[in-house]
C-alpha cells in the first residue's frame, strides 16, 4: 500500500466541578465527568502507547517517517484532535505484524505502564468522593484506547464503579487504526449520544484546553495543574 493510498485510506475510515461552594442538586442525579491522562494521572498512555510500540518495531520507522509530513499536515489541518492523523501513526507503526505479537507487546506496555503510572491523589480523591455519593453518576472520558484503560486499571477500585468511553482501536488493512479518537469534541459526541442533548453536566475535570467543548456544559469547571492540582474556572 503506498503512502498516498494510505492517506486515502485513513481519511475516509472514521466513525460515523465542586468545591466547599457547590451545593448538591436534589433533584436528579449530578453528572460528572473526568479527564484521564494529565488529570488522574500524570502520563499520556497513549502516546506512551505509541513510543513503546516504536521501540519494539524499530523497522516499522521505514514506513512510519515517510508518512510523517502526511500526519503532520493532517493535525496542522484538522487541529490536534484530528482522528486520521493519529490513525494513520498508529497504523504506519504496526503494520505486517501479526496480531498475536501486537497482542502481546499490549500486554506488556500494560505491564510496564502500570509500574510507572503516577496518580494525582488530589484528583483521585476527589474521584473517590463523588463515587461515594448515592446520587453522582461518573464518567472517565480519555482520549486513550479504551482497551488500555481498562487493563492498565483493571484491579483499580473505581474503573468497575464508573462509566468509561475511550479511543477504540482495530485492526484494518494490516495494521491497527483507530475507528474512534474520542478528543476535544469528539467527547461531546459520545456523551450526548448516551445522554442525550443538550448535555447538562454538574461537573467536568480536566487539565487540557482540547476539553473546552465538554467543559462548557458543566455547571462546575475544574483545572488540573501538571502538578496534580485543583483550579476552578469562571
Amino acid at each position: 500500500m503506498s503512502a498516498e493510498q494510505a492517506t486515502s485510506t485513513f481519511k475516509h475510515a472514521g466513525n460515523k466541578c465542586e468545591g466547599t461552594a457547590e451545593v448538591p442538586s436534589t433533584s436528579a442525579k449530578r453528572i460528572v465527568f473526568f479527564d484521564l491522562d494529565g488529570t488522574l494521572h500524570q502520563q499520556d498512555m497513549f502516546g506512551s502507547f505509541l513510543r513503546f510500540l516504536l521501540r519494539h518495531l524499530p523497522l516499522n520507522l521505514l514506513l512510519v517517517v515517510p508518512l510523517l509530513p502526511v500526519i503532520g499536515l493532517g493535525l496542522l489541518a484538522g487541529g490536534r484532535c484530528a482522528r486520521w492523523p493519529m490513525s494513520l501513526l498508529l497504523w504506519a507503526i504496526t503494520f505486517g505484524r501479526r496480531e498475536a505479537h501486537l497482542n502481546d507487546l499490549e500486554l506488556r506496555f500494560v505491564n510496564d505502564f502500570r509500574q510507572k503510572v503516577t496518580e494525582f491523589p488530589v484528583v483521585v480523591m476527589r474521584l473517590r468522593q463523588y463515587l461515594e455519593s448515592h446520587d453522582v453518576q461518573v464518567w472517565l472520558i480519555t482520549g486513550s484506547p479504551q482497551r488500555l484503560v481498562e487493563q492498565v486499571y483493571h484491579d483499580s477500585t473505581f474503573i468497575h464503579r464508573l462509566r468509561l468511553v475511550g479511543s477504540r482501536m482495530a485492526r484494518r488493512h494490516g495494521g491497527w487504526v483507530l475507528p474512534l479518537r474520542c478528543l476535544g469534541p469528539e467527547k461531546v459526541v459520545q456523551l450526548e449520544q448516551r445522554l442525550g442533548s443538550p448535555l447538562k453536566l454538574y461537573s467536568g475535570y480536566s487539565d487540557s484546553k482540547q476539553d473546552n467543548p465538554l467543559l462548557y456544559f458543566c455547571e462546575h469547571r475544574w483545572r488540573v495543574s501538571k502538578s496534580g492540582e485543583l483550579q476552578q474556572l469562571e
